[in-house]
């Protein structure tokens, strides 16, 4: 059944699958950057676009354990 009449289904397993990625990282303590434009990516990935990142001190943002 295809609950997805445009048929995006390959475009939307892919964000899903990226979210699940960003999720893990930020769990196991890896760097991510949120860009001006509110965009979550990984820190080698905004390196590469020439963002820059703010730094949040240890135990500043909630994590679940």
């Amino acid at each position: 059944m295809n609950n997805n009449p445009t048929g995006n289904n390959t475009d939307e397993e892919a964000v899903a699958a990226r979210r699940r990625a960003l999720a893990e990282a930020l769990r196991g303590g890896e760097d991510v950057v949120v860009t001006p434009s509110g965009e979550v990516e990984f820190q080698e990935e905004a390196e590469e676009m020439g963002h820059t990142a703010i730094q949040v001190p240890d135990g500043k943002l909630a994590r679940r354990g």
